[in-house]
């Protein structure tokens, strides 16, 4: 019996060194997945750094896109606005296009005006002439027919004035 409590102590004392062995080899497992899950807890904070990193930046990207969308908001007011003066200035245009047309037409009616008064000036000035001639050599002719009536007269009255003298003469 002793012989088998010894066999049965050598194999307890085997079960038992081998348990230990597995017992340690159980906790360097265990120590190893702790050192990983440390790891993977390292990993994961900076990943939560990371990813609070990224949620900063999110922020700022969507401020930006706020003030982005704001000015756009603001583009498109001021483009509302240009079209509406765009339209205005070509209604604008389109009336000033207008009364240009009424003005050329005007100044085509006025121009054939001119023309026509131009044509009845110049014939004026064509008869005008012919007259003034007509009259200058009416009034030369008068001229010269009463200049000959001068000079007989003149002639008459020198004559009668002689006579006179001739009768007042004698009586001196």
């Amino acid at each position: 019996m002793e012989a088998i409590l010894r066999e049965i102590l050598g194999k307890l004392t085997n079960i038992e060194s081998n348990f230990l062995q597995f017992q340690q080899e159980v906790r360097d497992q265990f120590a190893r997945i702790d050192e990983r899950f440390a790891q993977i807890d390292r990993r994961f904070a900076q990943m939560e750094a990371r990813f609070a990193q990224i949620d900063e930046r999110f922020a700022q990207i969507d401020e930006r896109f706020a003030q982005m969308e704001a000015r756009f908001a603001n583009m498109e007011a001021r483009l509302t606005a240009l079209e509406q003066e765009m339209k205005e200035v070509n209604t604008r245009i389109s009336r000033l296009e207008e009364e240009m047309c009424d003005v050329k037409k005007r100044l085509e009616h006025v121009e054939m005006q001119l023309s026509d008064v131009k044509e009845t000036v110049h014939r004026l000035e064509i008869q005008l002439a012919n007259d003034v001639q007509t009259l200058l050599r009416h009034i030369y002719k008068k001229i010269d027919e009463k200049g000959y009536e001068i000079y007989a007269l003149n002639k008459r009255l020198h004559h009668v004035e002689a006579t006179i003298e001739q009768l007042q003469s004698p009586q001196r």
